[in-house]
C-alpha cells in the first residue's frame, strides 16, 4: 500500500502550488514597479473637499496633523475631524482646537449616535457638531462601531453639505502640501474612479530600529506593490487612509460598514463588484508613524489579519462570480484578500514537515516511505528552486525598493532583521485567521502613536505571549537537531524560525 506515501506528497505539492502563485505576484508587481505607470489627469477644477481626520483618543500627534492639513495649498477645501474621544481631557483639547479654529457649537441638527442600552433598547444621543468656514469638529460620544462607524455616520454629514469628494487621513499622518489637487486630478479623468490611494511613508527621522524593520516591510507594499498593481492595471486597493474619495461611489456601495477591523479592504471589494475602479498614485506622499514597539505591532497586525480573514470569507465567492473583473483581476483580488491568510498555510505547512519527518523516522525503510522518497527524488531539483524562490520572494519588493527607488542601499543590512520580526508574529497571524473566519468578536485596537521626541517606557508582549513563543522555539531547536542528527538533513528554515521565535519570546 502507497497510499499515505501519495497522499502526504500530493498535500506537500498542493501546498507548494499556492505558495508559488502569491510568490509569482510579489515577482510580477516588483518587477513591474521598475516602469512609470501611465495615469490620466485633468483639470482638478475647483469642488469642495473635506479633508477628514479620523481619530481616538489621539494625545500627541493630532495637533501635527491638523497643522499639516491647514499647510495644503487647495483652496476650496474644509477639514473635519471626526473624532471618537472618551478620555475628557482629550475632549477638552479637541474642542480648543475647534475654539482656536473659530467654530461654534450647532446645538440643532438631525445628526445623532444610536446607542443599545443593557436592557436593548436603543437610545439616541446627539453627535458634538462644531463649525466653522474651514474647520469642523464632529464628535461622537461612544466608538460604536469604531473608526467605519464614524465614517459611516460622517458620510450623512457630508451628504447634507453636499460634499462631493473627501481626502480621508488617520490621525497621525501629514498629505504633501498640493496632495489634494494631485489626486483630485487623476479621480477626475475619469467617471468610473472611486478613489485614488497615495503613498505612505514613515517620517525619515528619529525611527528606532524596530520601526526601520517595520518601515521596510510597510513602505515596500507602497513603493512597490501597489505601483506593479498600477503599471498592470490590476485592482487597486485602498490602504485605511490616504486617500481621495468620489463619495457618489461610496454611498452607492452602501458606504463604511460600521463595526468592521478592517473597513477599508471591505469597501475596496464592494467598489471592485460593483464597477469601480481605484487608482493608486504614487507620486503623491504622506508620511506618518509605524507602530514604535514589538507588541504595538503584534496588537495592530492581530485586527488587520482578523479583519481580512472575515473579508476573506465573505467575499471569496462574490470575486469569483464577478462580472466586473477579469480572470487575472480576480486572481490579484483574491491575493489580496487572503493576503494574512498565507502565514496560516505557512504554518500548517511547517507542521506538515514536521509530520512528514516523523513519518519518515518512524517508518525507515518501509515501502511507504521508500515509495515517498523516490517520488520526492524525482521532483527534488524544481521543489528546491520552488522553495526557494518561495523564501526569497519575501524580500524581492523591499529589496527593489531599497537599490532602486530609495537608492538606500545601508538598509540592505537590516534584511534578516526584518524578516524575523515578521515571522515572530506568525502565532499572531494564526490565531487572528481563526477569529477572523469563525467571525468571533475583536475589539478595535489602537496603535500607540507619540511624537518621536516624547516617546515614554514601551510595553512588551504579556509574559504569557512570550512563554509559547518560548515553547514553541525549543520545539523548533529540537526538531531541528533530530532531523539533522537522523537523516543529516540541514534544514534552511531553521535559520528563520529559531531566530523569530527567540525574538517573540523575549520581546
Amino acid at each position: 500500500m502507497v497510499w499515505s506515501a501519495t497522499f502526504v506528497f500530493t498535500v506537500q505539492v498542493i501546498c507548494l502550488v499556492v505558495f508559488v502563485t502569491f510568490a509569482c505576484f510579489n515577482y510580477l508587481y516588483a518587477f513591474a514597479s521598475l516602469r512609470r505607470p501611465a495615469i490620466p489627469r485633468v483639470s482638478h477644477g475647483d469642488h469642495q473637499v473635506a479633508i477628514v481626520v479620523v481619530a481616538y483618543n489621539e494625545q500627541f500627534v493630532l495637533e501635527r496633523t491638523l497643522k499639516g492639513c491647514e499647510q495644503l495649498t487647495y483652496p476650496n477645501r474644509f477639514t473635519v475631524l471626526a473624532d471618537d474621544s472618551t478620555d475628557p481631557n482629550i475632549i477638552a483639547q479637541i474642542r480648543q482646537f475647534a475654539i482656536a479654529r473659530g467654530c461654534t457649537r450647532l446645538d440643532n441638527h438631525p445628526f445623532v449616535q444610536e446607542r443599545t442600552t443593557s436592557s436593548g433598547d436603543v437610545q439616541h444621543e446627539p453627535i458634538e457638531i462644531w463649525e466653522s468656514k474651514d474647520f469642523v469638529l464632529f464628535h461622537r460620544p461612544s466608538k460604536n462601531g469604531f473608526k467605519a462607524g464614524s465614517l459611516r455616520k460622517l458620510q450623512d454629514y457630508l451628504a447634507h453639505r453636499g460634499t462631493k469628494y473627501m481626502y480621508l487621513l488617520d490621525a497621525d499622518w501629514k498629505p504633501q502640501p498640493d496632495a489634494v489637487e494631485r489626486t483630485l486630478e487623476v479621480l477626475k479623468a475619469q467617471d468610473d474612479i472611486a478613489f485614488v490611494q497615495t503613498k505612505r511613508a514613515a517620517f525619515p527621522y528619529g525611527m528606532n530600529l524596530f520601526q526601520k524593520y517595520v518601515a521596510l516591510s510597510e513602505e515596500s507594499c507602497y513603493y512597490v506593490d501597489f505601483e506593479g498593481r498600477q503599471v498592470l492595471g490590476h485592482p487597486a486597493l485602498f490602504s485605511g487612509c490616504c486617500t481621495m474619495f468620489r463619495l457618489q461611489a461610496v454611498n452607492q456601495v452602501g458606504g463604511f460598514t460600521p463595526g468592521h477591523l478592517t473597513e477599508d479592504i471591505d469597501l475596496t471589494n464592494r467598489l471592485w463588484l460593483a464597477g469601480w475602479k481605484g487608482v493608486y498614485a504614487g507620486h503623491v506622499v504622506n508620511y506618518g508613524e509605524v507602530p514604535f514597539s514589538l507588541n504595538h505591532f503584534r496588537r495592530q497586525q492581530e485586527r488587520w489579519c482578523t479583519g481580512t480573514a472575515r473579508v476573506f470569507r465573505e467575499y471569496f465567492w462574490d470575486i469569483i462570480r464577478s462580472s466586473q473583473l477579469s480572470g487575472i483581476e480576480k486572481m490579484s483580488a483574491l491575493r489580496q484578500n487572503a493576503y494574512y491568510t498565507t502565514p496560516m498555510l505557512t504554518g500548517a505547512a511547517i507542521l506538515l514537515g514536521m509530520l512528514t519527518v516523523w513519518w519518515l523516522a518512524a517508518g525507515w525503510n518501509s515501502y511507504e516511505v521508500e515509495y515517498y522518497l523516490y517520488l520526492l527524488n524525482m521532483v527534488k531539483f524544481p521543489f528546491t528552486v520552488a522553495i526557494g524562490m518561495c523564501l526569497l520572494s519575501n524580500l524581492i519588493q523591499p529589496f527593489i525598493m531599497l537599490v532602486f527607488k530609495k537608492r538606500s542601499y545601508r538598509d540592505l543590512f537590516h534584511f534578516p532583521m526584518m524578516l524575523w520580526y515578521g515571522w515572530s508574529v506568525m502565532l499572531t497571524y494564526i490565531l487572528a485567521n481563526m477569529k477572523g473566519f469563525l467571525q468571533i468578536q475583536l475589539d478595535w485596537f489602537r496603535t500607540p502613536k507619540f511624537l518621536r521626541h516624547r516617546v515614554g517606557p514601551l510595553t512588551t508582549s504579556p509574559l504569557s505571549v512570550r512563554a509559547v513563543n518560548l515553547c514553541v522555539c525549543m520545539t523548533f531547536m529540537g526538531f531541528y537537531f533530530v532531523e539533522g542528527f537522523l537523516f543529516g538533513w540541514f534544514d534552511l528554515w531553521g535559520l528563520l524560525l529559531v531566530p523569530a521565535f527567540l525574538i517573540a519570546s523575549l520581546k
